[in-house]
Order: structure tokens, then sequence, then C-alpha cells
């Protein structure tokens, strides 16, 4: 028994120099990446932002987004309109969950602390991390295509490689081949902390937004307009037009699915804008980039896929993925063609990498570092996410028929309600203060410690928003049973509705019943979040204090102005 302990103590994580125990006895709550983020560690300024977000939207998922929405039976024109409503709604989810990252630079896993309890938290916190899993997994496919696309350019041959794979294997050897050298090269960006991303995020986001409209001019010029999909957008994608209410009912749906494809990353929004270096370098940047760069991204994706079809009449599916239209390219072009297709291939490889570990590994390694805070930190947690990810054998999941798929598609169901809770808790039931040293306490000392750990107002709420999506939700996993077209249409609402009715319910519960502690704040900055220079001191202000001389009168500044709110 003591070989296994003196094992687990070798396993912790290294004690850090501003690793600090508010509690003296629950070491398990935090670490060093888990603890409100002190000014050193803070280095995203708005364009950081701006960066994430274009590789967020402009890559493989973001340019094919649109094709779901073509095959709801809406034309060109109605699917970039649910685009850009759709994109809006996500612009506000993710600037309101990203306050509390943004103001108290804490993560995820510590937010729910406050809105489930210091237990309670760990039910959505396991849900995200799933989610990091697969989406890590999936991303590592694209990427690998990508990477295929880039080997086939230089070696066309690689194309044909012989395929020693059985059938079961649902892909081929080059498939492999280039998923493993994509996947091996993740690997040290991953050993990168994500507060040195900003240059990173620069020079993928310039890249990648270059090479998306280099092609859009391209094919509008290849095939003088558009292309038949902006006037045959049916008949292409052989769906009926829907009519009458069937196209309202479509409109909305297509709104839920543009929220559904990224809700995952609405809910860990903290995990981000914790990076921030002042609590506005998130607001503005994320507001108008998250819309532009997503509705133009889909666009040009639409565009470029319909003028495909009309300039490679002989390829008999919409080339909707960019690795399947630069393959195309390449084997109706000459050698010019091969060195542009290089280029193309290289610059989605760099988005893949932008999008898969910042937005996958990263995050489910501090996800992970929140579930597991003695034995994981970010780096470790984001590795354990690529092994997870390589396990789960993506191809088996996307190149087959999988129900598996539908669930993780329809996965706001059960976020929507989470995210309503989580923003709503923040901004309305605690008016934007926290006491950040009681998130770090397992023990009824503890104001978010609730009943046992757990946060029973939010239970409830969660569970009644969910509950009524569920008929909708199970029909559509499993074809074969029907239920009443009104369960249908909330199911196609799921993440607003969702959202409404828990944050709704949630602020009622907290009214009728409030917990203790609201309006409480630390007297003191514990955790050395707010340094000596301008800072936002949430529920304080901007205090400034350009040197030591003049820390006292910043002391006495944030003494008299953080009195009455305590």
């Amino acid at each position: 028994m003591s070989a296994v302990t003196s094992l687990l103590k070798k396993l912790e994580v290294p004690t850090h120099g501003d690793e600090v125990n508010p509690d003296g006895t629950n070491h398990w709550l935090l670490n060093r990446d888990i603890i409100p983020l002190p000014p050193a560690r803070r280095t995203w300024g708005p364009w950081s932002f701006v960066g994430l977000w274009m590789l967020t939207a402009v890559n493989i998922s973001g340019w094919t987004s649109a094709s779901s929405l073509l095959a709801l039976g809406l034309n060109v024109w109605q699917a970039m309109l649910v685009v850009i409503i759709g994109e809006l709604l996500v612009a506000a989810c993710v600037v309101g969950n990203g306050f509390v990252g943004a103001m108290y630079h804490i993560p995820f896993p510590v937010y729910n602390r406050f809105v489930w309890g210091i237990f309670g938290s760990i039910l959505p916190l396991l849900m995200r991390i799933m989610l990091s899993f697969v989406w890590y997994a999936c991303q590592l496919w694209f990427g690998g295509q990508s990477v295929k696309v880039v080997i086939g350019s230089i070696w066309p041959s690689f194309y044909t490689l012989p395929n020693t794979l059985p059938a079961s294997a649902n892909m081929e050897l080059n498939d492999f081949v280039a998923f493993i050298i994509f996947t091996v090269i993740s690997l040290p960006l991953i050993y990168i902390p994500p507060e040195y991303y900003r240059k990173p995020f620069l020079a993928g986001s310039i890249s990648i937004t270059i090479t998306a409209f280099t092609i859009f001019i391209w094919a509008l010029a290849k095939e003088h307009g558009g292309g038949p999909m902006l006037t045959e957008a049916s008949k292409l994608s052989g769906v009926v037009a829907p009519t009458g209410s069937n196209l309202g009912w479509a409109f909305v749906y297509g709104i839920n699915t543009v929220l559904g494809g990224i809700c995952a990353g609405i809910l860990n929004q903290s995990d981000y804008t914790r990076f921030a270096v002042k609590p506005t370098d998130q607001i503005y940047s994320q507001a108008l980039v998250v819309p532009i760069a997503s509705s133009l991204t889909a666009f040009v994706g639409i565009v470029v896929t319909s003028c495909a079809a009309g300039f490679y009449p002989d390829v008999k599916v919409l080339l909707w993925a960019p690795y399947d239209l630069l393959a195309q390219i390449q084997f109706h072009g000459g050698p010019g063609a091969r060195a542009a297709v290089f280029f193309a291939g290289c610059a989605f490889v760099l988005a893949q990498f932008g999008i898969n570990v910042a937005g996958n590994a990263i995050s489910g390694g501090i996800d992970l570092s929140g579930l597991f805070p003695r034995y994981l930190n970010i780096r470790r947690g984001a590795y354990l996410t690529s092994v997870v990810g390589v396990a789960i054998c993506p191809w088996q999941l996307l190149n087959v028929p999988s129900t598996f798929l539908t669930v993780l598609s329809s996965f706001s169901v059960f976020l929507g309600p989470l995210t309503g809770c989580m923003i709503a808790d923040f901004i309305i039931v605690r008016k934007w203060k926290l006491k950040l040293t009681d998130l770090y306490k397992a023990n009824p000392e503890s104001i978010y410690y609730f009943y046992k750990g757990v946060n029973p107002r939010v239970v409830v709420a969660w569970v009644m928003g969910v509950w009524p999506l569920m008929p909708g939700f199970i029909a559509a996993v499993n074809p074969t049973i029907t239920v009443a077209p009104g369960w249908t249409h909330m199911y196609q609402l799921a993440y607003p509705a969702g959202f409404v009715i828990s944050g709704t319910l949630h602020i009622a519960f907290n009214k009728i019943w409030p917990p203790r502690g609201l309006g409480e704040v630390d007297a003191d900055d514990f955790f050395g979040t707010y340094g000596p220079k301008t800072e936002y001191v949430p529920g304080v202000g901007e205090v400034y204090a350009s040197s030591d001389e003049h820390l006292d009168e910043k002391e006495a500044e944030v003494d008299a102005r953080v009195a009455p709110a305590v």
C-alpha cells in the first residue's frame, strides 16, 4: 500500500510558487491552472479573440456548415439568412458566457461551482469533457484529410497507394497514414501553454482567410458566376423545398442547428476569456468577429461548392469538404494546380491545428484539470484528450452511419438549458459578484456548498428545460419512434427553448429561495488576481497604480469602494 501511495505522490502535479489553498485541506480542488489567473498569465487582447474565432470559423467545419441547411430544403439565400440570425445569437451567448472568465479569470470547471455547487459541478464538467474527446477525434480526422491533400500534391501516387486495410476499417491506408501524421504533428503544439497562442492565432487566421478568399475568387472567375446551386439548390441537394408552415419550422430548426453546432464552444467560453488582459477585450471583438467570420465562411463554402458543381459536372456528389474540392482541382489541373493545392492544403492544416489544439485539446485539458486537479494540469489533460481522441477511432464514426453522431449533433438539448442557467446565475442572480476563495472550499463554510455540495435549484431548473425536448430528441435518434408534431417542434427549438426555460426557472427559484452569500466578495485579493496596474476589480471598476509608490493610493481606493459591496 505504501508503494501505491508513493506512486500517487509522484504523479501529483508539481507544486508551483503561485499556488495557494484557501481551504487548507482540499488540495484536490485546485492547482496552478485552475486558480484565478494572475496578470502575468493574462496575455490575450482583442486581436487574440479575433484570431481564435477566425480559426474557429474559417476551417473545414465552418466551410461545410451550410450543407446541413440546404439538406432541410432551404435555398441559398434562405440558408444565409438562417446563418446570420443564428450567428448573431451565438455571438450574444459567447459574450454573455465569457464575462465570468474575463472578470474573475476562472475556467469553466470552477464557473459551475457557484452555479451547481462544489460537487454538483461535476455533471456539466463530465459532459464537456466527453464532447472534447469526441470533437478532438473528429477534427483529427478532418486534419488528416487535409494532410492527405498536401502529401498528394507533392506525390500524386499517394492518392493511389495500395490499400492493405480490410473493408471493416472503413478507411484506406493513405487516410490512416495522413491521420497519424496530423496526430503526431499536433503533439508538440499541445505542449505550448495557451497564454502564448496570440501569434499562432494571428498567423493561422491570416493564412486561412487569404486561402479561402483566393479559392472563392478563383471559383467565381472559372464558373463566370455563382454556379447552379444559387438558383437550383433543391435540385442539386435532392430535397423538396418546404412551403408554408413547414418552411417556417425549417428556418427555426436551421437556426437551432447553427447554435447547436457551436454549443460546446459557447459552454466553456470562460476557459478562453480568463486569459483576457481586460474584461472588455472579449466583448466587442467577439461580438463582431463571430457573426461576420462565420457567415462569410458559410457563404464562401456555398458559392465555391456551387461553382464546383458547374465546372466539375462529372463529379456526382457536391464537393462540400475543401479537401475533396482541392483533390478534384489537382486531378483536373496541371503542375500549377498542384502547387496551388499544396499551399491551400497547408493553410487548412494550420487552421485544423488552431481549432483542434486550442478548441478541443486545451479545452479538454482545462476541464480535466478541474476534475482531477491533484494529478492533471492543462498540459497533462490535453495529452490525455489526444490519447482518448485517437482511441475513439473517428473514422468509424464519420465514415459509417452512426446513431452516436446523431446524439452528438443533438447535444444542444442538454447544453442549451445548462448555458441558460450559467448566464442567468452570474448576471441576474449574483449581479456579477463572486467570492473567489469559497469556490475552492469543499465544506459547508463555502457559500457555494449549498446542500451537501449540490445546488438543488439549478438541478430542477435544468431538468425542467431538458424534459420537453426529450420526446423529439428520442424520435430523432430512433426514426422508428413517432411523436406528436408539438414534441418535434420543441426539439427543433432545442437550444433557444431550453436556454430560456431553464434560465428563467433558475432565476425564479433563486428569487423564491435565495441562496446564502449573495453579493459577497473577498475583501482581499487572495489569489493575486489583480495586480498593481490598470485593472478591473469586480464590483469596483477600473483601479490604477502605475508604480509601487502609488500602491497605497490604490489600496485606499479599493478599500473605499469595495467596503460597501462587501
